[in-house]
């Protein structure tokens, strides 16, 4: 309680997002260091260290403009992680629909910020007023609703994750997705107008998105699925606009952020050991490898909201809310908070139980992965003690 209330003090200032989404991608970042020994590491490293530039200057800049050139800049290196050190021959066209849906969606939003550029002579927003029409608005959030990404607009997603390396998977989900909530953030008061028809279009997706997590049989699926999910949380909590759903946003995003790094690593892990991401192939991790189940259990609770994670105080911060809201809405929100964790619960049971169908041994583990994997979860811990 005592780390939630701080972070939501923090969100008095301008740049207080900033900073604590810049701590999560320094540390993303050096996890992705430690994680893959790449082909052409000199080009690995390369596209890294833009991709991290771009980062750090899109969450540190004040121009709204300078903002949306980072922003869409990122895209570049995030491709060429997933076409130069992807696994499958469907990175091609994976990379397609990740450039296609997030340019697309964003031109809306380049137009808006010439337009009121040019009226307020200034891209600061703290000199611009609010997006009067509600039409204007939802095309000016539009980029940043693909890029979390809402239902209907998260094809791109499963598509990106599922072809990309395990480092394209860990800063796609940690970092890239909260590009999305912190422009969200950015706009926030820009709105003058409730949008419920997009709030109530965010949790239904939520909740379908929980719905496809329990019918998938590919691991890596499910994660990035479960991400859809979980962002629709922060996107109604951006709209409500209020100080409690603006700290539950937050939470969310930094534990979402370390959880779904964590468990694309942990998939990578199973990958390498059988070469296939199939729940079939995937069982009885508990007795073949259980320092790896004990890892893959502290995420999976962290994931679905158990008390005291972050996860929790998120929800019950958003909870506070959107019951001050409406009632039908608070009721899509326990749907999706119940089916969240049934699919936590369906992703641990699925994988570390039942008989296992793999003759190998996989009792063969180096140091890295310990390191890698306790680096995802013990900063977990620690916030919930501080």
């Amino acid at each position: 309680m005592y780390l939630a209330c701080c972070l939501g003090m923090m969100l008095e200032f301008h740049l207080s997002w900033g900073g604590i989404l810049l701590a999560l991608t320094s540390g993303v970042f050096f996890v992705m260091v430690m994680s893959l020994k790449p082909l052409r590491p000199w080009s690995y490293s390369v596209v890294l260290g833009v991709l991290f530039t771009l980062l750090w200057l899109t969450f540190t800049t004040r121009s709204f403009i300078g903002f949306y050139v980072f922003f869409e800049c990122s895209l570049i290196p995030t491709i060429a992680l997933i076409l130069g050190w992807g696994y499958q021959p469907e990175r091609l066209p994976a990379s397609y629909y990740f450039l296609f849906y997030t340019l697309v969606s964003s031109l809306p939003l380049l137009f808006i910020i010439i337009s009121y550029t040019s009226m307020y002579s200034s891209s600061l927003l703290c000199f611009w007023d609010g997006l009067g029409d509600s039409l204007i608005f939802v095309l000016a959030i539009l980029a940043f609703l693909v890029k979390l990404p809402v239902y209907f607009a998260h094809v791109w997603l499963p598509k990106a994750h599922v072809e990309a390396p395990v480092t394209g998977s860990m800063v796609l989900a940690a970092i890239l997705l909260k590009l999305g909530g912190y422009g969200l953030y950015l706009v926030q008061g820009l709105c003058t107008h409730s949008e419920t028809l997009v709030m109530g279009v965010c949790m239904m997706g939520g909740v379908f998105s929980c719905l496809i997590c329990l019918r998938q049989s590919d691991v890596k699926s499910l994660i990035a699925y479960s991400s859809v999910a979980h962002m629709s949380f922060v996107i109604l909590a951006m709209l409500m606009c209020g100080h409690y759903s603006n700290a539950s946003s937050i939470l969310m995003m930094v534990s979402h952020g370390v959880c779904s790094s964590g468990l694309f690593y942990l998939a990578y892990i199973f990958y390498t050991r059988i070469w296939s991401r199939s729940f079939l192939l995937t069982r009885s991790t508990v007795s073949l490898l259980p320092y790896l189940c004990f890892w893959w259990l502290g995420l999976s609770f962290f994931n679905m909201g158990l008390p005291p994670s972050l996860n929790f105080f998120s929800e019950m911060y958003f909870f506070v809310g959107v019951f001050n809201l409406d009632w039908s809405m608070a009721f899509l929100t326990g749907a999706l908070s119940f089916f969240s964790s049934c699919y936590c619960i369906y992703l641990y049971s699925s994988t570390s139980h039942g008989e296992s169908l793999y003759i190998s041994s996989w009792l063969e583990y180096s140091l890295k992965e310990y390191l890698v994997s306790s680096t995802h979860l013990i900063p977990l811990l620690v916030l919930v003690l501080i």
